[in-house]
């Protein structure tokens, strides 16, 4: 921050006093109030710092997710070739056996053939009818060696491996809107009134469409309840509610530091994420 000793107008207390200009801003504060503007800015920097933190963590869970998704691709994988080695090991012994049944049929053929051409010579008994007949008969025999096997492979249609697929996640198609925004919640400043925000984090949108905001650096819960004018809805009321906190920064009970979040059950009762005392206050409800 630069600083420049003026005597002018506090932003703050509204008091004059010599102020030092913030280089961000551009808003004046005394020697009171200055801290307490670089404590915001340092409490944002917390905030951005646990939002990057919980990016962060969202990023390695999805990084886990994926590795999670290769091991299933993986073992489908192991499981797919397994099973094909075993099928693939079955047919082979199928071919094997017969391939030897037919090779144990043409030696048999052939050592009777050999017999045959052994007694002729022994007789010595033997004419152009007996050596047609042993010419044909080797021809056979060569003729079914040299043949392919009666055996053939057919391709099943069906799979027996169980396919997969991947289907990302559809990405849901947002409706367009307006480009000129209505303000519905504050809108009067950075400031700590009833009808003003100062760094909010979350809303909550009850069923009457009351608005709950998680007015962070005031550190409380404002209620802002809603109307309908001109088909719009807008915050009805000028100023907000105060539902919890508003008693300063702090950690008793009755205080928050910058809280960032809320929600309700279905018994109405109010839950804060009170970030910077570290804890979820339950807040609950006044029958």
């Amino acid at each position: 921050m630069a600083m420049a000793n003026n005597k002018r107008k506090c932003f703050t207390c509204h008091k004059e006093n010599n102020t030092y200009t913030c280089e961000g801003c551009l808003k004046r504060f005394c020697s009171r109030h200055i801290p307490e503007h670089q404590q915001k800015l340092n409490d944002e920097l917390s905030h951005i710092i646990i939002d990057y933190d919980q990016l962060k963590q969202k990023i390695n869970e999805q990084n886990r997710q994926n590795h999670s998704l290769i091991n299933q691709i993986d073992q489908w994988e192991m499981e797919s070739i397994e099973k094909i080695q075993q099928k693939a090991q079955s047919y082979r012994e199928i071919v094997i056996k017969f391939s030897e049944t037919s090779i144990n049929d043409i030696e048999i053929r052939f050592n009777d053939l050999n017999k045959q051409i052994q007694q002729l010579k022994k007789e010595n008994d033997f004419n152009e009818i007996n050596l047609n007949y042993l010419k044909s008969q080797l021809m056979k025999l060569t003729q079914e060696l040299n043949s392919p096997l009666k055996i053939s492979i057919k391709e099943d249609s069906e799979s027996f491996i169980n396919e997969i697929s991947i289907i990302p996640s559809k990405i849901s198609k947002f409706s367009k809107w307006k480009q000129n925004a209505i303000t519905v919640a504050g809108g009067n400043g950075q400031g700590h009134e009833l009808n003003q925000l100062d760094h909010p984090f979350r809303i909550f949108i009850d069923k009457k469409k009351n608005i709950f905001i998680a007015d962070g650096f005031n550190h409380r819960i404002v209620e802002w309840r809603h109307n309908a004018k001109e088909g719009q809805i807008i915050a009805g009321k000028e100023e907000g509610e105060i539902v919890v906190g508003g008693n300063g920064k702090g950690n008793q009970s009755n205080q928050l530091n910058n809280p960032s979040g809320l929600s309700f059950d279905n018994k109405g009762n109010l839950f804060v994420v009170d970030r910077l005392n570290h804890q979820v206050g339950k807040f609950e409800i006044i029958l």
